[in-house]
């Protein structure tokens, strides 16, 4: 009798752990399964979050036009001017140039009212988050690599005046007409950027100064605006 008993409890143990282990092995497989589950949605979540900062990123500026000149020009602006703020989206120069002279073997004095704007993109509007205007000539020598570009500044505050009339000389009239003129910054202003939007295929149909309404952008003038800045 004792060991007919013996041998059921003998039984029924293999029973009680063999019914364990698949009850275990169940809550692996469901715990597996959940953990996969977790990691592909973290996976896509993190894809999700690599294409969305891909689609804010914008192209840096370059000069579209064909003049090596103007483009140097406008990479000094970009590279010093832009230097004197936080960095954002895009920083697009805007120089209202007054006057070029032409000092030969491809060097050039230009001078004008050299703008500099930085932009954030939000939705289809740039809107601009800091910028700044350096009056003044900028310098550039041609040599056998490029060009050694310098730049003065008119000068701040009561300096302005007698600053702006030594650098500019004889042209000093040009450069208060245009200096003073806002309509006409804002119409080079926005044409350059609407070329920037053409020339990168950009989904952008304004510009925003913080406080004011967005200026609707023109159609692109690569072709023949960039020859009538000087």
């Amino acid at each position: 009798m004792k060991k007919k008993s013996l041998i059921f409890l003998c039984i029924s143990m293999a029973a009680f752990l063999i019914a364990c282990a698949s009850a275990n092995n169940n809550v692996a497989e469901e715990s597996g399964e959940d953990i996969a589950a977790i990691e592909d949605e973290e996976l896509a979540d993190s894809e999700d979050l690599e294409e969305s900062d891909d689609s804010s990123v914008l192209p840096e500026y370059e000069y579209p036009g064909p003049e090596y000149f103007y483009s140097k020009l406008y990479q000094y602006m970009i590279l010093e001017l832009g230097a004197n703020y936080d960095s954002a989206d895009v920083t697009i120069p805007c120089p209202i140039i007054v006057y070029e002279d032409d000092l030969g073997g491809g060097s050039y004095d230009v001078y004008g009212d050299f703008w500099i704007d930085n932009y954030n993109l939000n939705g289809d509007i740039l809107e601009c988050v800091s910028g700044g205007s350096y009056p003044g000539v900028i310098h550039m020598v041609a040599e056998d690599d490029g060009y050694n570009i310098t730049m003065e500044v008119v000068g701040d505050g009561s300096e302005f005046i007698e600053s702006a009339k030594e650098i500019f000389g004889e042209h000093y009239d040009d450069f208060m007409k245009v200096y003073s003129d806002n309509d006409y910054k804002q119409q080079v202003r926005a044409q350059i950027i609407a070329n920037y939007v053409a020339a990168n295929d950009l989904d952008i149909v304004a510009y925003q100064d913080y406080g004011w309404d967005p200026v609707e952008l023109p159609e692109e003038n690569i072709d023949s605006f960039y020859s009538i800045l000087d």
